[in-house]
């Protein structure tokens, strides 16, 4: 059995097509699962260096899921041929470095073919939700996941549409209000915005403090709203 953490078979789970581009593969569990699982057909796996995807090599040997998978040295897209892309995954990433590699000249056949992205920041998520939603791609669907933290897991694909978030929603995103997971993965964003705070409060700066705290206030009141519709 093919060891893949919570995270990863999140997202497995939101995959949609048959032919799956993972962005930073590090050991390919993910690319080896999808192939012996029969829910792929094909998945392109990269690599920014040649170390992962030397442990990528391994790992597919190990499961006899080479001929389904194919392994590229890549700066995000750059050595990438979109096509037959159905659906894309980013995850074990910052939130910052999953915006820069969409954001990248070479991710623009996002915009141009109906791609599902699944997208899975480590830290920073509110900045990619808020890159996603200035730039016309459109959050379906996102699930808080227990792995060594609690995580979040974002589906989403380009419509063109922008709907800028609120600097709350940037932080709760699409997530399900009654999630047990949901609550714990907020009440980590309040710890934080709580330290923030009382760091400006420290140096000197209160309006900014008071401004965090507002933003605290309304992330809870989001919260206790109940599970959306």
């Amino acid at each position: 059995m093919i060891p893949l953490s919570p995270r990863l078979l999140c997202c497995a789970s939101m995959i949609q097509g048959s032919v799956v581009c993972d962005i930073g593969t590090d050991h390919a569990y993910l690319p080896a699962y999808l192939i012996t699982s029969g829910k792929c057909s094909e998945v392109i796996a990269t690599d920014i260096k040649t170390g992962p995807l030397e442990s990528a090599k391994g790992t597919l040997r190990r499961y006899r899921a080479e001929n389904g998978v194919k392994l590229v040295l890549s700066d995000g897209f750059e050595k990438v041929s979109p096509k037959g892309i159905t659906d894309v995954v980013i995850a074990g990433m910052g939130g910052e470095t999953i915006r820069d590699i969409l954001a990248a000249k070479c991710a623009d056949f996002l915009r141009k073919k109906p791609v599902n992205l699944v997208l899975q920041p480590m830290t920073k998520a509110e900045v990619l939700r808020a890159w996603l939603s200035r730039n016309g791609f459109l959050m379906t669907k996102e699930t808080a996941v227990k792995d060594t933290h609690v995580y979040t897991v974002i589906q989403a694909h380009y419509t063109g549409d922008t709907e800028p978030l609120t600097e709350a929603e940037t932080y709760y995103g699409k997530l399900k209000r009654t999630d047990p997971l949901t609550k714990i993965y907020i009440a980590g964003i309040q710890n934080r915005l709580h330290t923030r705070a009382s760091g400006l409060e420290d140096s000197g700066n209160p309006e900014e403090a008071e401004a965090v705290r507002s933003l605290i206030s309304e992330i809870n009141r989001w919260l206790s709203k109940g599970e959306t519709a």
